[in-house]
């Protein structure tokens, strides 16, 4: 059995998501939803989510937690769990090992660059991949709560 979500309310929001979605044909666009803490931007967001994988859109989604701030990456493998292996194959080696070892697949290599380096080949690559997957179908990346992003 399957629970359909009603959302009651919040139409203004609701249609900016719509109209956005629509949007992502012109180009890359982005919309953030704003608001104190149980005004319903979660569920509109949710709805959002729903609405792009309905449309076919590659969705990449992450809902971050406060707790989840010491753990580097954590977020980028709830984003990038479900990106078929065939497209990190398709990254530049050195791209598809620095994700491999951002998501614990990989072991460093010994005597590896520092931290910011590896920072920086995640963060190319993760562009990496979006531009793979935004080459297919339109792409979208949804972060909820993103202040707990690390």
């Amino acid at each position: 059995m399957t629970h359909e979500r009603v959302v009651v309310g919040r139409t203004v929001e609701r249609r900016r998501v719509v109209d956005f979605l629509e949007a992502v044909a012109g180009g890359p666009v982005r919309l953030v939803l704003e608001g104190e803490p149980g005004i319903g931007k979660t569920t509109v967001w949710a709805e959002g989510v729903a609405s792009a994988s309905e449309r076919g859109f590659h969705v990449l989604s992450c809902r971050p937690v406060e707790a989840e701030t010491q753990l580097g990456y954590a977020a980028l493998g709830d984003l990038l769990g479900p990106v078929h292996d065939a497209v990190l194959e398709a990254l530049p080696s050195p791209q598809r090992h620095a994700i491999d070892v951002a998501l614990l697949r990989e072991e460093p290599e010994s005597g590896a660059d520092d931290e910011s380096t590896l920072q920086r080949a995640v963060a190319v690559a993760t562009l990496g991949v979006l531009r793979l997957l935004a080459c297919e179908v339109p792409t979208l990346v949804a972060i909820d709560d993103a202040q707990w992003l690390d």
